[in-house]
């Protein structure tokens, strides 16, 4: 290939039919599953209605802002169909960082590899159980991340740039990757083009404090939400930073990570032999660049170091795990010789790479089952808060009655169906009684002063997707 060709960015149409099969099957699944969005998806559903009405609060919110989601949701607030259409986007990203990682373990071993790849990442804690399921942003952001190396492979340094970006406005560790790469395109061009770049590496991170100085006044509220950890995650440890890195071993499967480990010596071993850097040293690097970044940002507390943010680096590691089984078939091929050997060792190597992972393949098909009933039933709460707005007499009289309170997780859902800000449903039941309460269940778990004080206006629907509704104005 002459060094004209290497400069001439590759066609596109590859990325167009991957686009459009990732929301074309994103479409498709809503007929099948879930159709119901998590915790953080609802709280960017409301700043994206809150933004249209240039009336954004993002104070005492749960959920830290990511401003890629929230212009999704910006642009989806008029339509009425607001988490649906945010929910096939999000569905979308996750099928196309399958694509993907195919797509760039496949260019340098063969499909073998891209399909090993995607299984890997497909095999990953929870992904297609709960992040893919529910909308959650962590694949759209593992999407953005290898869309951007495979477009810089291809050519395509500028959209390989606004990838970056994208991925830059949905995960914090992309911002010192993006800021180096936006300098490395402009070094060779002007003055102008090297402060453009600094620029662009600047305002992305700036964009996520500048929505929350605008919608709460504080410019690290986010960062403070961000570090609200659960019981179990590495802020708890007394080193998160090695917490964080422990949480792969949560993520994707250790046999996973044994052959990463395994590829990686292998490549390091043949670059010191023939001076020569493959595609693993450099997807390994990613990959390790990005848990250390995520680690350090656990350690300084400005991020929780969950294992799913580890995603864009494992998604990496899956990649080099292909390559290197694509390598290990093609080199028990040659050690067997003929058309017989290589049979032989393709089907030997594919046997013991499904004995592995078929019980990762088997957690991930209980966890999407798992997913699917969680979902339905989050569907089906959805659904009912109607019918409990209206038991309580409508959000005119739900509001006229004073403050609204529910359960802690079911905070960002019902301030959603009753139009109001997150800081204006408590989780705590007000003491004495005032306002309203609309609690999960049909005998909810509620501080007990909801009995004294309260009306019980009755209970919608039953079981898991029931609510019980109280008030302490008198009777209509």
């Amino acid at each position: 290939m002459s060094p004209e060709d290497r400069r001439r960015p590759a066609p596109a149409t590859r990325w167009w039919w991957m686009l459009g099969g990732s929301f074309a099957l994103a479409g498709l699944s809503l007929l099948v599953l879930p159709r119901s969005v998590a915790y953080d998806p609802w709280s960017w559903l409301i700043w994206g209605r809150e933004i249209t009405h240039l009336d954004l609060n993002t104070r005492a919110a749960a959920t830290a802002v990511k401003p890629l989601p929230i212009a999704f949701t910006t642009l989806f607030a008029r339509t009425g169909v607001a988490p649906i259409l945010w929910l096939v986007v999000a569905r979308a990203a996750a099928l196309l960082s399958f694509a993907v990682t195919f797509q760039l373990a496949r260019r340098y071993a063969g499909v073998w590899a891209g399909l090993v790849a995607a299984v890997c990442l497909a095999s990953a804690d929870q992904y297609l159980g709960y992040l893919f399921m529910r909308g959650m942003s962590e694949p759209m952001a593992t999407a953005a991340v290898l869309a951007a190396i495979d477009n810089h492979l291809d050519g395509r340094r500028r959209v390989a740039l606004g990838a970056l970006v994208a991925a830059g406005l949905l995960r914090p560790e992309v911002w010192p990757f993006l800021f180096l790469y936006a300098l490395w395109l402009a070094w060779p061009r002007t003055w102008r083009w090297r402060v453009a770049a600094a620029c662009l590496g600047i305002a992305v991170p700036l964009s996520w404090f500048m929505i929350d100085v605008v919608g709460a006044h504080q410019f690290f509220r986010s960062a403070s939400a961000a570090t609200h950890q659960s019981q179990g995650g590495p802020l708890l440890s007394r080193e998160p930073g090695l917490a964080t890195i422990r949480e792969t071993w949560q993520l994707i499967s250790p046999v996973v990570v044994t052959l990463f480990l395994l590829a990686v010596a292998v490549a390091i071993v043949r670059w010191w032999r023939t001076g020569r850097a493959g595609p693993t040293i450099w997807f390994s690097a990613g990959a390790v660049s990005w848990l250390l970044v995520d680690a350090v940002l656990a350690q300084g507390h400005f991020a929780t170091g969950a294992s799913r943010y580890l995603l864009p680096g494992a998604a990496l590691a899956c990649v080099v795990v292909g390559i290197f089984v694509a390598d290990a078939v093609r080199w028990v091929a040659g050690a067997l010789h003929g058309r017989r050997g290589a049979a032989v060792a393709t089907v030997a190597v594919a046997v013991v790479v499904a004995a592995v992972l078929v019980p990762d393949m088997v957690t991930t098909a209980r966890q999407v089952r798992q997913g699917a009933l969680l979902g339905r039933r989050f569907e089906r709460l959805q659904s009912t808060l109607k019918q409990a707005v209206t038991l309580g007499g409508g959000r005119a009289a739900i509001l006229r009655c004073g403050p609204v309170s529910t359960q802690n997780f079911q905070v960002p859902m019902v301030a959603w169906q009753l139009h109001l800000h997150l800081d204006q449903v408590q989780y705590t039941v007000p003491d004495p009684a005032d306002g309203t309460v609309i609690a999960q269940g049909t005998t909810p778990r509620i501080p007990a002063q909801v009995s004294s004080g309260y009306n019980k206006l009755g209970t919608v629907g039953s079981g898991d997707h029931a609510w019980t509704v109280f008030t302490a104005c008198p009777p209509r």
